[in-house]
């Protein structure tokens, strides 16, 4: 019995130890999967910590490479901080244009005291014409003639303005002695206004005749067309006219209405001309700057042109635009322009000028408060240097220091390099630059009689070579003139391309048929673009297929002489089955349609 209750003993010991060192094992074999979950989760955890990162990183780098940034996150209380900060930078931009608006209506006012005064002081009696002689003797048969054709219209208007402006020109009288010799030399000769007084900007745009091609028309065209409804009530376009001659003035003044009639009778396209009293006989000019007699002669009187507009300019509006009548326009480059502006205004309040091109004198942007010292500084030395080169005398005069002149010859080699850069570097600070070019020079025949120039700014990108829009669904067109590449009338139609042809001959067609008739109120067809300006319709018309009667096409509109057909359809003729070009004689240029718009009633023009 003792014997088997030992073995028993040992049995049931070997069994708890057994069992014991089972448990224990399963202990251990728990523990260790536990921890190598635990080692799995938080590896997994690291890991998804370091990809979302990484993730919101790259996300970040390329919003940013596509120029959208998102916003940084912040905390509650950061979150009103930031709000506050964004708050407080809005009205920063506000109470900067208010300042602006405040300085330019002390400008008006100082301006309007000097009127006064002067008409207090030294009363003068102008003998202006009677009503039974309403125009002034000495102009031409010709000129005569088309004030007759031209009687009930608009254009008239400009040789009999109700109310003249008087340029203010401190000293000219001074530096022009000329001036003395006619009491009006210094009122227009010709000024059709439309009675806008003040504005967010005046865009001045002097124009002459040119010897080969004129762009004043693809210059306005794309001005208007980059100006929205809203754009359009801070502005006006101020045209100067740079020639004596009446009927020449007359022609393009009533041209500029035919192509512009809402811009002119809303006032945002202004036309002025000088009296031919105010230029001096350019023929008694010093050429300088080693320019031939012909060149001086030129150039000074652009600049002459530049200060009778500039001068207008004062007191009109809050900005002042320098352009030419050869330039094109980015879409929607006013808003640009006043947030840049805003912008700057902050950080460089006493800024001269802003550059939004870099080429010669166009696209520089003034307040109209500091024209005034740079009309002045141009009246002295107007004819010494072009117009670009006064801009560069004057920040140079304004902000550099002579030292650089007047250094000894062994300092100045020593120090040239370092004060032309400090020099650079002041000139830069009170003129910013836009990071991209707004205006594109086109012009090829310079105003310059002879001159060829083809200078254009690398920074503008591609000029717009058509403007697109929605027409109506269309069944079939078709043409017989050849296009070149790819350049169809169906991409054409659609707003893809432009069309692009090889010499129409007569009797050519351009055919839009639709599937059922269509219902028209105005149509535009705009040939020719900026770059290839000659491109154009020449003896070229519209016409239409009405829906009922017979097979006949009627004419409704001519390609005037600038290669656009554009205009409202009579009633009698605006329900139509097919709408065609048809050329009338051989041309001996290619030809572009650059615009193809269909308008029905139930839209409204873009």
């Amino acid at each position: 019995m003792i014997d088997i209750r030992r073995r028993l003993k040992y049995l049931v010991c070997a069994v708890v130890r057994i069992c014991g060192g089972w448990c224990l094992n399963q202990r251990i074999r728990l523990c260790v999967f536990v921890m190598a979950l635990m080692c799995a989760f938080f590896t997994i955890l690291v890991l998804a910590s370091a990809s979302y990162y990484v993730c919101k990183r790259s996300l970040r780098e390329c919003a940013a490479t596509l120029g959208v940034h998102s916003p940084p996150d912040y905390s509650p209380s950061q979150r009103i901080v930031h709000a506050h900060s964004a708050q407080n930078e809005s009205m920063a931009k506000k109470i900067t244009s208010l300042e602006e608006k405040l300085n330019n209506f002390e400008v008006r006012y100082r301006v309007r005291h000097r009127e006064v005064v002067s008409l207090l002081v030294k009363p003068v009696t102008y003998n202006f014409p009677k009503e039974t002689a309403p125009y002034p003797p000495g102009y031409s048969e010709e000129a005569m003639n088309m004030i007759h054709n031209l009687t009930g219209t608009r254009v008239l208007n400009g040789l009999q303005p109700r109310y003249i402006h008087r340029m203010q020109l401190p000293f000219l009288v001074q530096i022009l002695t000329h001036l003395l010799n006619d009491p009006f030399s210094l009122w227009p000769l010709y000024h059709l206004s439309g009675a806008r007084h003040y504005m967010d900007f005046v865009i001045g745009i002097p124009t002459v005749k040119r010897d080969k091609q004129t762009y004043l028309f693809t210059t306005l065209t794309y001005l208007i067309k980059a100006l929205s409804a809203e754009d359009k009530r801070s502005v006006v376009i101020v045209i100067l006219v740079g020639e004596p001659d009446v009927t020449y003035i007359l022609k393009l003044a009533r041209q500029i209405e035919i192509m512009f009639p809402r811009e002119i009778s809303d006032g945002v396209i202004e036309i002025l001309a000088p009296s031919p009293a105010y230029y001096p006989e350019l023929e008694d000019l010093c050429p300088t700057l080693g320019d031939s007699p012909k060149r001086a002669m030129w150039r000074t009187k652009q600049n002459l042109d530049n200060i009778y507009l500039m001068a207008y300019a004062i007191g009109k509006g809050v900005y002042y635009l320098m352009l030419e009548d050869d330039v094109t326009t980015k879409k929607d480059f006013l808003p640009e322009m006043k947030g840049y502006i805003e912008t700057t205004t902050e950080k460089t309040p006493h800024w001269i000028f802003i550059e939004f091109c870099q080429v010669g004198a166009i696209g520089k942007v003034f307040r109209t408060r500091d024209l005034l010292p740079f009309v002045t500084y141009s009246q002295i030395f107007y004819s010494n240097m072009p117009i670009d080169w006064l801009l560069e005398s004057y920040l140079a005069d304004r902000v550099c220091s002579i030292d650089k002149k007047s250094l000894c010859p062994a300092a100045a080699k020593k120090y040239k390099r370092l004060e032309k850069k400090s020099c650079a570097e002041s000139k830069l600070r009170v003129r910013p630059r836009y990071k991209v070019s707004l205006f594109q020079h086109i012009g090829v025949y310079s105003s310059l009689q002879g001159k060829i120039q083809k200078v254009q700014d690398p920074q503008f990108g591609k000029v717009q070579s058509y403007f697109p829009h929605q027409n109506p669904p269309v069944q079939k067109i078709t043409t017989t003139i050849e296009d070149y590449y790819q350049h169809s009338i169906q991409n054409a139609y659609e707003g893809i391309d432009f069309f692009w042809g090889k010499k129409p001959k007569k009797g050519d067609t351009l055919e839009f048929w639709y599937g059922r008739p269509l219902q028209i109120k105005r149509v535009t067809f705009r040939s020719g673009n900026a770059e290839h300006i000659t491109d154009q319709f020449y003896n070229t018309v519209v016409e239409v297929l009405p829906a009922f009667g017979d097979n006949n096409f009627t004419t409704i509109l001519h390609f005037d002489e600038f290669g656009l057909a554009d205009g409202d359809v009579e009633e009698e003729f605006s329900l139509v089955k097919a709408i065609r070009l048809r050329v009338n004689a051989d041309s001996k240029y290619w030809v572009i349609l650059s615009e193809i718009y269909i308008q029905t009633p139930d839209e409204k023009k873009t």
